[in-house]
């Protein structure tokens, strides 16, 4: 068996495709594993991939290259495993050869997750991420971006949208009444507000977002005392949290057509 090298050693010597291969499918395992809401051992995986193809490697050079993988998923507005925050400063040559290798080791199962402005994709993304047994809370988007087109509309999070209904069970956030009736999809039909709303800066995460009947949902855009329904939900809702607005500058915005879903 061939002897680990030093770091010294290791620092001077290229990681081959296979090699690169070998950490791919192990983090894309792990990933699997955590979007599915399974247990696993990151230092086991790392332990065996030491014993067997990356034999010569470093610990730390195994956790590297995750990191180098997350950044390459980070680029790609893909999901990435929690504990391998993306890489700072990475080459754009090697991330370039981590997306490659993403690209032919089936990442098909993530894009569902992919944020979109397109309201249909989205409708299908979320059914598709509703549709999982498990669904992890989301970070989101703190600041989600604007696509600009004959009227604008905001780059949505799939997982966001899918987490909120699911949480909700098919009752309404805002009156405890189930949904009023079953989705195209199967499934019972509620809609996603964002408390503080995205054209005020608003985030597109969980804790700026409830499931709402289109009857409490309009009454959060239109009603008389929308302000103070709101509020309630703010003090029914745990998970909520405050979000101061943003001026927003009328010329730029006054166009705009924002979704209210």
């Amino acid at each position: 068996m061939t002897q680990p090298l030093d770091i010294a050693t290791e620092s001077k010597t290229s990681w081959s495709d296979e090699e690169l291969t070998s950490a791919v499918r192990a983090y894309l395992g792990m990933l699997r594993l955590e979007l599915q809401g399974a247990s696993y051992n990151k230092a086991q995986i790392n332990r065996a991939l030491r014993e067997g193809p990356l034999v010569g490697r470093t610990k730390a050079s195994v956790e590297f290259r995750m990191q180098n993988i997350s950044a390459a998923l980070y680029e790609l507005k893909m999901p990435y495993i929690a504990g391998y925050l993306p890489a700072r400063n990475i080459g754009s040559a090697v991330k370039e050869k981590m997306v490659e290798l993403l690209r032919q080791n089936d990442i098909g199962f993530l894009t569902a997750y992919v944020p979109t402005a397109d309201g249909h994709a989205l409708s299908v993304q979320v059914s598709t991420l509703r549709s999982q047994a498990y669904l992890k809370m989301p970070t989101g988007a703190k600041h989600p971006p604007v696509v600009l087109k004959s009227s604008a509309n905001y780059v949505r999070d799939p997982a966001v949208k899918a987490w909120v209904l699911n949480v909700a069970k098919g009752t309404c956030e805002g009156c405890d009444h189930p949904a009023p009736f079953i989705g195209n999809d199967g499934l019972p039909y509620l809609e996603v507000h964002h408390v503080m709303p995205l054209a005020s800066h608003g985030s597109d995460t969980p804790t700026n977002a409830v499931a709402l009947c289109p009857n409490c949902h309009r009454r959060c855009h239109y009603a008389k005392d929308s302000d103070e329904f709101k509020l309630r939900l703010y003090e029914k809702i745990p998970r909520l949290k405050l979000e101061v607005p943003e001026p927003i500058d009328a010329g730029t915005y006054e166009s705009i057509h924002i979704d209210p879903n």
